[in-house]
């Protein structure tokens, strides 16, 4: 018997409520037992994977993307009964009983909870195809990854209002106005809808300052607001404009050159720290 030689490490997508619902396993619906999803015959005992709760990009409003585990292969494809019970089914997969199933066992320290992280190509730092369930990555990607997520993880208490991470742009905007004092912003005088989202005074400045919500910092750019400044005000009324993000991902530098700062409110929360114009 010839013994393998190489293991193989890949991201698994799924809806949030699938991960937390059916932990350990990956899975398809819509497959009969005579298809195969793509990739799936990739996996064998002992490969390792990251439970990656996706969301879309490609829509206005982009939700938190988060990480719920690491695992360890322990049984290749099968088809079969999902082991779930009807009810939670019906919610999760529109009412399929049968799917294509990976399972495994939890590999190494695992998060007490969710944790927001980057989109995949931001984690990866390369484009990957949007719509498959298994992304092959290497070994130096999944211990990256995992170390990165375990360092980000905190106590979601803190948090105020929610107590949780925010799965999009009007939970920030809750988290903010509930907690703005804490958070170092004397007085909110204005919200709206277009940008910029925020303009208020922030504790020790003298001056109005704007401040633009998203969940992840280059969000700024993909929803246009860039046409929107000039040397780092907002064109309409010359006041500052800066960015609050649950997560900073401007690691080309595209939003920072445009604004006069960018605060990551996760950050600010875990170490207690202010807004500090």
């Amino acid at each position: 018997m010839q013994l393998r030689t190489k293991r193989n490490y890949f991201i698994a997508k799924h809806g949030l409520d699938s991960l937390t619902e059916l932990p350990g396993y990956i899975w398809r619906t819509g497959f009969p037992h005579d298809k195969i999803p793509h990739r799936f015959t990739q996996v064998k005992t002992g490969d390792r994977w990251i439970a990656f709760a996706y969301t879309s990009s490609d829509r206005r409003e982009r939700r938190l993307s988060h990480i719920t585990g690491f695992y360890e292969c322990t049984q290749a494809k099968r088809h079969g009964r999902i082991p779930l019970p009807a009810a939670t089914l019906d919610r999760i997969v529109d009412g399929e009983r049968k799917a294509w199933m990976i399972s495994g066992k939890p590999y190494g320290e695992q998060p007490r909870q969710p944790v927001g992280v980057r989109p995949i190509d931001g984690l990866l730092h390369k484009s990957t195809f949007k719509n498959q369930t298994l992304i092959p990555i290497e070994v130096e990607d999944f211990e990256r990854i995992q170390k990165e997520t375990l360092r980000r993880e905190f106590d979601t208490g803190k948090i105020p209002l929610l107590a949780r991470e925010p799965n999009n742009e009007q939970e920030l905007l809750a988290i903010v106005v509930y907690g703005h004092k804490q958070l170092g912003v004397e007085e909110i005088i204005r919200v709206r809808k277009a940008f910029p989202d925020l303009l208020v005074r922030v504790k020790g400045c003298s001056k109005e300052v704007h401040l633009e919500l998203e969940l992840y910092s280059d969000g700024f750019i993909s929803h246009g607001h860039d046409s929107q400044v000039h040397d780092r005000r907002f064109r309409e009324d010359r006041k500052d404009v800066a960015v609050l993000c649950w997560i900073d991902n401007d690691h080309a530098h595209q939003v920072k050159k445009r604004v006069h700062r960018i605060y990551e409110l996760q950050s600010l929360i875990r170490d207690g720290s202010r807004i500090v114009w």
